[in-house]
């Protein structure tokens, strides 16, 4: 996982010279939890825009916060359920391990 590393100054988003960006979606809500003790940068529900590449799923949020970026590469991402709610809007919810020696 890499925080604010995936992001241009323009709002777009930057992947390896060996990654293509396979599908994007727009208007994407992001929220963390079971994080003690949580960040700043990860407080609170982010809004943005997600990418999706053959090796990870990266967040660009939109405005002015703490958290410009999150990339999160599939080997990391653990016991992921989409969930499709009667009343409410379809979602995914997993678990994002940190790499090993990451700041």
């Amino acid at each position: 996982m890499a925080l604010n590393r995936n992001h241009s100054d323009g709002g777009g988003v930057i992947v390896n010279n060996s990654e293509s960006v396979l599908m994007t979606y727009d208007h994407v809500e992001m929220t963390f939890s079971d994080i003690e003790p949580m960040p700043d940068a990860f407080k609170g529900t982010k809004k943005g825009s997600v990418f999706l590449t053959p090796y990870r799923v990266i967040f660009v949020s939109k405005g002015k916060d703490s958290m410009q970026s999150f990339g999160m590469a599939f080997y990391l991402l653990k016991d992921c359920e989409i969930k499709q709610p009667v009343f409410g809007a379809n979602y995914i919810k997993g678990t994002v391990k940190a790499e090993a020696g990451g700041r």
